[in-house]
This record gives C-alpha cells, sequence and structure tokens, in this order.
C-alpha cells in the first residue's frame, strides 16, 4: 500500500511488517521502472554537482545494457521497484553502483539491504573486497558507506576537472 496523508498533512506509511521489502535480481521488463527510479533518486543532485551526475540520463537502454554485463539487485515492495544497484565485477573487486532507493522509501533500510546484498554477490563471486563510488560533496552519503564499515581509500578527478571530484570507498568481506 501507497503511503497516505493524514489530516495534519503528515504521511503516514505502513508498517514494514504488513507490507514487505524483497530483495532479488532485476527482471529484463523492469528496466524502464529501474531507470525513472534511478533518475528520480538522483534528481536532488541537480545543480548540487559539477559535473552533473550521469545518472540523471539514465535510460530505459542503458539499463538493458547494464543487465547484459552486470547484476542488477532490486528491492521491491507489492512488486513495485523502490530500490536498486548494480553489481560490476572487476578482477580484484566488486562494485556496487547506482544505488538509488525511491525517496518515500528512504531511512527504511532498504539502502542498507540493497549493500548487504551487493557484499552477498560479490562472496559468491569468490572476491572479498566490495567497493562504492561517492561524490566529495555527498557528506551525507560518505557517512552512510562508512557507518555500513567502508573505509575511503582514493580520492578521483572526473574528466576535465583538476581536482578531486568523488571518493572510492572499499569494504573487506569477511
Amino acid at each position: 500500500m501507497a503511503p497516505t496523508s493524514r489530516k495534519d498533512g503528515k504521511v503516514r506509511k505502513e508498517p514494514a511488517e504488513s507490507n514487505p521489502v524483497s530483495i532479488g535480481p532485476a527482471r529484463a521488463e523492469e528496466a524502464e521502472a529501474i531507470a525513472a527510479l534511478i533518475r528520480r533518486a538522483f534528481a536532488q543532485y541537480r545543480g548540487r554537482l559539477q559535473p552533473e551526475p550521469s545518472a540523471l540520463r539514465e535510460s530505459t537502454d542503458s539499463i538493458r545494457s547494464v543487465l547484459e554485463t552486470e547484476s542488477v539487485v532490486v528491492a521491491r515492495r507489492a512488486g513495485r521497484v523502490i530500490g536498486c544497484v548494480s553489481v560490476q565485477q572487476r578482477p580484484d573487486i566488486v562494485f556496487a553502483r547506482r544505488l538509488a532507493v525511491e525517496p518515500g522509501e528512504r531511512g527504511a533500510g532498504v539502502g542498507r539491504a540493497l549493500v548487504a546484498e551487493a557484499e552477498e554477490v560479490a562472496r559468491r563471486l569468490g572476491i572479498s573486497r566490495l567497493g562504492v563510488e561517492t561524490r566529495l560533496a555527498l557528506t551525507e552519503n560518505r557517512a552512510f558507506f562508512q557507518a555500513l564499515g567502508f573505509v575511503e581509500r582514493a580520492q578521483h578527478c572526473h574528466a576535465g576537472f583538476a581536482y578531486p571530484t568523488y571518493v572510492e570507498l572499499q569494504k573487506t568481506l569477511i
């Protein structure tokens, strides 16, 4: 059930136990919903970051391409995609990319559950490190990942920038 408005203007969410979240692999027919979710989730950064987040340009076709080469994990509530993360294998590390949670679902543990599933994917691949990247300016994202055990490893520059714009964080999986 979707959140409902009360007379006092506040939004009431249904208790999680009556409307559980399921985590699992994305399906090809969800590409459009995933692309739209990513654009909604990253919309808050429009005009805040330079360069603009490429996530704002995600499309059904770009997500279909990702689904062909990477694992994509989604969170669903009542059959609706409310969160996602792509999991990209590299030689000695797995990267969790495009972590996105529906704005109205934030704070309910969906992002943590998606990161935990990305960790499980890495373990199944026999890889003991999970990496993420986030913009330096997004201190709330950096704090989120640090609270999950990630450690900042390196700062990088986007093409055309002479100064660091994003940071790589890693977590050693046990």
